[in-house]
Order: C-alpha cells, then structure tokens, then sequence
C-alpha cells in the first residue's frame, strides 16, 4: 500500500468512526421527532447481491433487514423506495415487501398506493409530448452521449428498457466534465447523475469500474423528489430519514432529517468521506447493505 492510498484509508477509517451512529446518538434524539417515514435506496442499501434481500454483503442469509423492516412497519411507518429502477419494476418491489409508495427514476415519478396516484416531476424540462422517455431521446442527447464517449459509455440493457422518464447508461465518466459538455452541446435542460458502482463488467467498454448513470432533467433529483413527497403529504423534515450507497443519495441531508450512508457506499467511493464530515446530519452504518439498513431503523425505532 501506498503512502497516499494508506493515508485515505486512514482518513475513511477515521470518518467512519467519528461519524458513527453509535456515537451520535445524542444528535439523532436531539434532533429527530418520531420518525414518520423511510426514504431508503434499494440497490447497494436496502438489498444486497444480485437484488436480493435475504443476504448480506458477503452473500451469506440474513432475516436481519427482514426483522427491521417488519418492524417499521408495524409501528405504521412508511418505508419509501427511492430508487433509480422504472416504476414496473418497483411496483413489483414495493408489492413483495409490503410498501405502498415509492418514488422511481430517480426523482421523476411519485408513485402512491401501488400506482393508484402518480405525480409527475419533469423539473425544468418542457415535454413535447405525453412521454417523457421519447421526448428526451428525441432531442439527441443520448445519442450525442454514446457517440462522444465510445468505450467510456453505453446503454445499461435490459435494465435501459422498459423506462418512462430517465436514459440508463452505464460506464465511468468524470461527471463534471460530462455535464459541462452537455452544456456546450445545447443539452443543458439535463443533467447526468452518478448512481453508484455496479459489480459487473463490459467486454465492450474501456474502464476501470462499473458506474450506473442516469440522464435526467435538469431541477430533478433524489432529494428534490424527497421534498416534493414531503410537501405533498405534510410530513416534517424531522419526521423523515434517508439511507443510501451512492454519490446521488447524499443530497438526501439537505430534505431528510438525516442521512445514513451504509458502510459499504464510504467503502466503494472514499472521495465522499470529506463531504460526509463535513455534513451534520449525515452518518455511516457500521454494517454493509442489508445489515447497516437494518442498523439504521433498529436505531431509529428505538430513539422513542
């Protein structure tokens, strides 16, 4: 190991430690009302391997996010998938686990009661059309995308199909750089967001690692959707939390009354712990996925 390299695992280390939700208790029950809603990621969060439940970062069974999840809602809280997956897909998610309202493509649909009520949430995009999906391939940013960044990006098939609002594109970009040059190119109505390292490969691309990114209008985002939903049902910053893995789901401090990065979200992108610390509200689990998601709401249900 490097100088360097030791020197930020040291730093990771370090934050994970000061920022511990074992060591701001205080903070969380000074701070927080009884917690009336969950906004929480799925992929990398709430779920483990291969999308499943049931089994830990390790891939080994767990019944622990289970349990807690259980118990949330018993207490009638609202445990709220915000997820970049399509709604077809959470749907189906938020049926199996017993949720009923969940926000998709990362921030442009609401969705309540299983998709009895949808909200639309295009931000500053003006449609020219009823579909969100065709009006935003039709203005050429995804080809313009694909073209530019050969080798760096490519559609994220089969989870690109199927959608209604948001391009999918996986590779690794350096986003400032990307949304400057969408900027440039007359797409500034967009912005490309990161959400997050995926563990698989692509025979078909030149680079180092994985990274699921969307394509969204421009005033859309995780966190702005959480306010919306907030707004929309009268909930309380106080009375709402947020968990998550990923680059897109730190804003979440900004319209949650806290924010947990689960262990492994620090572990897979080191460059987040400066902004970690230097935010008051957010904290990082000492579990990994499933097991940290649990630590959260076990934490939460037993401030009150």
């Amino acid at each position: 190991m490097t100088g360097p390299e030791k020197k930020t695992n040291e730093y990771v280390e370090e934050v994970s430690r000061t920022k511990s939700i074992s060591k701001n208790l205080d903070w969380l029950k000074d701070n927080l009302l009884p917690v009336r809603v969950i906004y929480t990621d799925l992929d990398g969060t709430m779920v483990g391997p291969m999308g499943c439940f049931f089994r830990d970062r390790e891939s080994n069974l767990t019944l622990r996010p289970a349990k807690a999840l259980l118990a949330a809602l018993s207490r009638g809280i609202d445990v709220m998938p915000v997820s970049g997956r399509h709604k077809k897909q959470l749907i189906e998610v938020a049926r199996l686990l017993g949720c009923r309202n969940f926000i998709a493509e990362l921030g442009t649909l609401l969705v309540y009661d299983l998709g009895r009520e949808i909200v639309l949430n295009t931000g500053n995009f003006a449609l020219g059309c009823d579909d969100v999906y065709k009006a935003m391939v039709d203005t050429g940013v995804v080809e313009f995308l694909l073209v530019k960044y050969q080798r760096l990006l490519e559609m994220h098939l089969p989870w690109s199909e199927d959608r209604d609002c948001t391009p999918l594109l996986r590779g690794f970009v350096e986003l400032e750089a990307i949304n400057l040059a969408l900027e440039e190119a007359g797409f500034g109505q967009f912005v490309f967001v990161d959400n997050g390292v995926i563990p698989r490969k692509s025979p078909t691309l030149d680079v180092s690692e994985l990274h699921a990114y969307h394509l969204v209008p421009k005033g859309v985002s995780k966190e702005q959707a959480l306010g919306k939903d907030r707004e929309y049902r009268h909930f309380k910053k106080e009375e709402t939390i947020a968990i998550g893995d990923a680059v897109a789901d730190l804003p979440f401090s900004e319209t949650a009354g806290a924010f947990f990065m689960v262990r492994n979200g620090l572990e897979d992108n080191p460059r987040l712990a400066e902004e970690i610390e230097s935010r008051e509200n957010v904290f990082v689990t000492e579990g990994r996925v499933g097991e940290g998601w649990a630590e959260v709401v076990e934490t939460v249900l037993g401030l009150y």
